[in-house]
């Protein structure tokens, strides 16, 4: 059966003709005018698509991108918080504040506390029956919140770093530091009850710019429940730290970057240079988190918190961090002060300024002892762990904000030392 002629003519107004020259014309034009929806839709949807990927936003005072010899370094400021799950034996059953004068007695503690600010009525509020006791090896002193609250923050001032650094109390000799006006921070922080932000004030003292609390253990004694102490105790752990990682163009220069990364021993470089050469492949590249080039002992501990010792643990401090950095195994012996500086004599010297990754820096107070150490990596990017307490976790910071967290009057110093075999 023929096909009907209209059904025929119909047919015939949708059938296009085209020369070879034609059809290559009108494929040309079918591409390029996808391809320029495509543009359009995606300059919509992503403005800054085909700006530069790791431009950094003026206004986002918390990122920045510095270049040197490391590579093109991008950084971004994040706070940690401790784990809620560290806290349960801290904040449950919380430890009363005790202060152990070890090899005085009484009279001489009293006369120990007059010499730093407090007042014979204070001295004497001290010692009321039943917040002291006197043994064999000297005096152990239990404030009484009577006594404690009677403390103004000049009083504080004066005393605790007196106190500091004797091993009367763990607090005493290692407060909670909040540098420069960061303590407000916590004052405002909507998780914790207005009575215990109260509280917290009055316990609050100032060192340098910095403002610092000893009495924690007292403060979470008056705490009533256990909610609200795991976030007290949440919130005054927060650590202003340093997200940081290296920036890899399609034209980045990965043996320029082996040649920086590459020496630290346990960095096995060769093994990142794949990812490294994957990255970039990519059309605008890829950014690698600094984790990647750090030894296994430092990779295994930065953003985290210890867990809290076990008997005959190490004291996992900042010269124990430092001189382990590129271990296999840490080296417990880093753990005694004397050797750490026999160590740091007999295999570094000192140099003006960082500038190689492994560079160490030291903060010397003005009797010239060492008081913390800290690897440097990058620009001004040091690996740290604060204190010797499990309070304080593995981090990456900023040069200028780990001499803020060492207040000292007079200032810490901070020099240079780069390992004889560099």
């Amino acid at each position: 059966m023929s096909r009907p002629r209209k059904l025929e003519s119909a047919a015939a107004t949708n059938v296009f003709q085209f020369t070879l020259a034609g059809l290559i014309i009108f494929s040309l034009a079918l591409i390029a005018g996808a391809s320029f929806l495509t543009y359009k839709f995606a300059a919509v949807s992503h403005p800054n698509l085909t700006a530069d990927t790791f431009a950094v936003n003026p206004k986002d005072k918390s990122r920045s991108v510095h270049v040197g010899a490391w590579g093109e370094l991008i950084t971004r400021d994040i706070s940690l918080e401790r784990p809620a799950e560290y806290l349960t034996e801290e904040v449950t059953e919380p430890k009363p504040e005790v202060w152990t004068f070890k090899g005085l007695q009484p009279d001489a503690v009293k006369a120990l506390l007059l010499k730093n600010g407090l007042t014979a009525a204070q001295a004497a509020a001290a010692f009321t029956p039943g917040t002291f006791e006197q043994t064999s090896s000297g005096t152990q002193l239990t404030p009484s919140a009577d006594f404690l609250l009677s403390l103004n923050a000049a009083t504080r001032e004066k005393l605790y770093p007196a106190l500091a650094g004797q091993g009367i109390n763990l607090y005493l000799d290692y407060p909670y530091i909040f540098p420069s006006d960061t303590v407000e921070f916590i004052y405002t922080d909507a998780r914790l009850h207005p009575d215990d932000v109260a509280l917290l004030k009055q316990l609050i003292y100032p060192n340098g710019d910095a403002k610092q609390l000893a009495d924690y253990q007292f403060l979470l004694n008056q705490i009533p429940t256990d909610d609200r102490r795991v976030a007290l105790t949440r919130a005054l752990s927060q650590q202003s730290a340093v997200f940081a990682g290296l920036v890899i163009h399609p034209d980045t220069d990965i043996d320029k970057l082996a040649a920086y990364w590459g020496h630290m021993p346990n960095v096995r470089f060769t093994d990142i240079r794949p990812l490294m050469e994957s990255l970039k492949r990519l059309p605008e590249g890829g950014n690698l988190s600094l984790l990647y080039l750090l030894p296994k002992f430092a990779r295994d501990r930065l953003y985290t918190f210890p867990l809290p010792p076990e008997a005959g643990e190490p004291t996992m401090d900042c010269h124990w961090t430092t001189f382990n950095f590129c271990n296999e195994t840490p080296d417990n012996r880093f753990n005694d002060p004397a050797y750490a500086v026999q160590y740091i004599q007999k295999n570094f010297y000192q140099i003006a300024a960082p500038s190689l990754y492994g560079d160490v820096l030291l903060l010397l107070n003005d009797k010239n002892e060492i008081k913390h150490s800290a690897v440097f990596l990058a620009d001004d990017i040091v690996f740290t762990k604060n204190g010797n307490n499990y309070r304080q976790p593995w981090m990456l910071m900023r040069i200028a904000d780990l001499l803020a967290t060492y207040p000292d009057n007079p200032p810490m110093k901070p020099i240079y030392m780069r390992r004889k075999t560099d």
